[in-house]
């Protein structure tokens, strides 16, 4: 299922599974003229465009992996009402399938990511070979987060709207387009409680030697993870008894 996700994205149109490397490239070079060339953002006076357009891309590059699973999420136990009323089927899969489709398109990029890196003359160290440890805590939480969002969005239509809402505000809330630290000491513990926080900052530790989070900061995020996830399956499994009579 997840494999047809990804493919239903790019069929029928002319270049195919090319999109897949091709639309990274392009955002990086959006993202390069944007935020580098004509809003001049910068972290910091000693980094270049297109550093900022790299480091701002990494961010993005898992918030693309939340926004996807979540936007969906509250909506595609409708979308698949057949599988309820008719079918002996599994629904706990279907809010996972967005996810792993997301996350297989950031793993394409980050190696699009690694691939501009070394052509730059930076390429990442070995570290970068530990980018799925650091995607594998924040799945479970997205995926825990669907789970819930799924079997609310059965009952509450109005959850969809909420959920979009919610993302835009966890966006901007999160070190995507500024670094924790320019934040106030006071309100940087706060940011941690964004479930795009540790990995952005995980990441960015990973390609471009930023200091990492506190070792205690991440084990507290993986703990909540698994935490996020149990409860999320837990609770999917218990609403989806009445998911045949409302729908």
């Amino acid at each position: 299922m997840t494999r047809r996700e990804v493919e239903s994205r790019y069929r029928e149109s002319l270049i195919g599974r090319l999109w897949i490397i091709l639309s990274p490239l392009l955002l990086l070079m959006i993202y390069t003229f944007v935020f580098g060339v004509v809003l001049k953002a910068r972290w910091g006076s000693e980094q270049d465009t297109f550093s900022f357009a790299l480091t701002l891309f990494s961010g993005l590059l898992l918030n693309g992996i939340l926004a996807e699973g979540l936007s969906k999420a509250p909506g595609i136990i409708q979308s698949h009402s057949n599988y309820v009323k008719r079918v002996v089927f599994p629904l706990d899969i279907l809010p996972v399938t967005p996810v792993l489709a997301a996350a297989f398109n950031a793993l394409l990029a980050f190696l699009v990511l690694c691939t501009v890196l070394a052509f730059a003359g930076t390429p990442p160290g070995w570290q970068a070979l530990l980018f799925p440890l650091v995607l594998l805590p924040f799945l479970l939480l997205v995926v825990g987060l669907a789970w819930i969002l799924a079997g609310l969005g059965v009952y509450f239509r109005d959850i969809t709207q909420l959920v979009q809402f919610l993302l835009i505000l966890m966006l901007f809330i999160s070190p995507v387009f500024y670094p924790v630290s320019a934040l106030p000491v006071a309100a940087q513990a706060w940011l941690y409680l964004n479930p795009l926080s540790v990995p952005i900052e995980l990441t960015r530790s990973l390609l471009f030697g930023a200091p990492p989070p506190e070792l205690l900061v991440v084990l507290s995020y993986c703990a909540a993870s698994i935490l996020v996830f149990w409860s999320g399956l837990v609770w999917f499994l218990r609403v989806q008894e009445g998911f045949a009579d409302v729908l």
